[in-house]
């Protein structure tokens, strides 16, 4: 049976690729293809068309990225597939029955982990009343669900992910890969924590030691795959002492089978991080930690159900900037329940770290989870499954919220924003120092870190601006309100022309430093495309917008998406309305 498998594939999708492990083992053939927007949605109709899959399943993921998925689906059938359509992923899992009722292009919704379940699917095509884990239509064309059997508890029998070509940093073949899935946590925001928990069967499991080795191995020595990239939601475990003894045996582990000199990229929690472990880690070859800090107020950390303390956030950025990585973090300022006071805190948290380079944003309420469920509770959600909204209780942190949101939502959300690009300018540095700090002089370190800080200050000063507006404004007064909004933006946008050319030359004598020592790549630019996944924000469409800004968010459109015009655009339209 032949199986498409369409998901965005920006870096490797390890869900589809291990998918498609999956069903060639059980004897199909299966084909992944990408959709990174909607502008190639023409394009992968017709590569579909060509390869008249059986079955074809889409990868909704993300909610920002829904509505694309759905129009995809409908595109399909216009176009004459008639098979099989299926989807899977936190979104479409989450929003199973809905998706079925709204979109009757859609035969079935998978519920859980998708290797199992694409095979099971594969094999019972004709019928799935009988198996567990599934949304579909009856014959009847009643919807009906078949709660998850769980998923896997056992990693190890899972085969690796197919692979078959591999993006270069500085030359050197990165991959992505996992040695757990899940959380041991349950954040109030995190869709991830719902969607395993809705799967049923353990929400967190590990890999063990040796299969995560076997795969590494592969890659290095068949690959030669020198940067790792794990995507666990955590790397580390919630037992110091286990996870200390597991990073142990990785490292040893690792030399005995000669792979050596990598690099390699984790993501953890504040309060996993300890001396002893970042050793370890470091004689591994970390590099990179995303650090998840989301808020430096008790209170929020509280709010959020986040189990960690600011003592213990103030104390992993104090180890992790000692070992000397790239660490960058996320601030989730704005929840329902958010005071001056907060932002204030977080303002200070700022000022104190300016080393590292971050985002911000608010928190987002997504189907299952804690904080949907509060803002229900409430009465304060509105919107549909495919954009939850809120207003933040105090007006005058609404009005600061919509001022920093609009004002920021290029810095924050574009692709190609600054704060994601302070991130990749330290993270290219970092890489090139894993493997070549021969190449690296204390005076081009400086230009880096001094980059990273006044990107840093620049958006610290912005934000303290609009701290002091907020103290002074009408929150109610829509036209003070779209005003601030405006100013903000455009001295937002001013001060991030020169820091992001500044960057740009900065990741260019990265480039030269490498190329001077091996010209035979001289053609290779290394790139770091960090792309956002997070939802909400005022986007600017022209004009027309900034003239509803301070109007009710809420409403057709407003979750509808779509680029941020250019900044030299923006200054044009804006000086017409002038």
């Amino acid at each position: 049976m032949k199986v498409a498998l369409i998901g965005a594939e920006l870096e490797e999708n390890l869900g589809l690729r291990y998918m498609v492990s999956a069903l060639e083992q059980a004897g199909h053939r299966a084909r992944i293809f990408p959709f990174n927007d909607e502008t190639e949605l023409a394009t992968v109709v017709r590569q579909i068309a060509a390869f008249a899959p059986h079955i074809a399943g889409l990868s909704m993921v993300f909610t920002g990225r829904a509505r694309e998925f759905c129009r995809l689906a409908r595109s399909l059938r216009e176009s004459g597939f008639a098979g099989h359509l299926t989807a899977g992923g936190h979104f479409a899992a989450l929003n199973c029955r809905q998706l079925m009722q709204d979109f009757p292009e859609f035969d079935s919704i998978a519920l859980g982990e998708g290797e199992k379940l694409i095979c099971e699917l594969a094999a019972n095509l004709s019928n799935l009343s009988d198996v567990p884990g599934f949304c579909y239509r009856d014959r009847d064309r009643t919807i009906r669900v078949n709660p998850s059997a769980g998923n896997p508890e056992e990693l190890d029998l899972l085969p690796f992910p197919r692979r078959d070509t591999f993006h270069e940093y500085y030359g050197k073949p990165i991959a992505s890969i996992l040695s757990s899935r899940g959380c041991w946590r349950s954040c109030a925001f995190c869709s991830i924590d719902a969607w395993y928990r809705s799967g049923g069967g353990s929400k967190f499991r590990i890999r063990s030691v040796p299969n995560i080795v076997a795969e590494m191995s592969e890659l290095y020595h068949g690959n030669g795959v020198r940067i790792f990239n794990f995507q666990d939601d955590n790397f580390f475990l919630p037992d110091r002492a286990k996870a200390l003894a597991r990073f142990t045996e990785l490292r040893d582990s690792l030399w005995r089978e000669g792979v050596k000199d990598i690099a390699i990229a984790v993501k953890a929690r504040p309060d996993s991080i300890n001396r002893e472990a970042m050793s370890v880690l470091d004689d591994l070859g970390v590099f990179r930690v995303f650090l998840g800090v989301e808020n430096a107020s008790e209170r929020e950390l509280e709010n959020l159900n986040r189990k960690c303390s600011r003592d213990a956030i103030e104390n992993a950025l104090h180890i992790l900037n000692d070992v000397d990585v790239h660490v960058a973090y996320n601030l989730l300022m704005f929840e329902p329940d958010t005071t001056l006071e907060d932002i204030l805190i977080n303002l200070r948290f700022m000022e104190r770290h300016m080393d590292n380079p971050f985002n911000f944003c608010r928190a987002e309420a997504y189907a299952a989870t804690g904080l949907e469920k509060k803002l229900r509770r409430d009465g304060i959600l509105v919107g549909d499954y495919f954009g939850f909204d809120y207003r933040i209780k105090d007006p005058h942190v609404e009005a600061f919220h919509k001022i920093a949101n609009y004002a920021f939502f290029d810095r924050n959300f574009n692709d190609f924003g600054l704060h994601y690009f302070n991130m990749e300018v330290d993270f290219s540095f970092q890489l090139l120092r894993r493997f070549h700090p021969d190449l690296l002089s204390q005076e081009l370190r400086s230009e880096v870190r001094s980059f990273i800080k006044e990107t840093n200050i620049d958006t610290y000063r912005c934000l303290s601006r609009i701290w002091d507006m907020v103290q002074a404004i009408d929150p109610a007064d829509q036209e003070t309100l779209r005003n601030a909004m405006g100013g903000v933006r455009l001295r937002v946008d001013d001060g991030g022309i020169a820091l992001r050319a500044r960057g740009e030359r900065i990741l260019e004598r990265l480039r030269r430093a490498w190329v001077e020592q091996r010209p035979e790549r001289a053609d290779t630019t290394p790139v770091n495309r960090e792309i956002s996944l997070l939802g909400g924000g005022y986007p600017y469409f022209g004009r027309e917008s900034l003239a509803n800004a301070g109007a009710d968010p809420v409403g057709p459109g407003f979750f509808g998406g779509g680029t941020p015009i250019p900044y030299a655009e923006f200054r044009r339209r804006l000086a017409e309305q002038k």
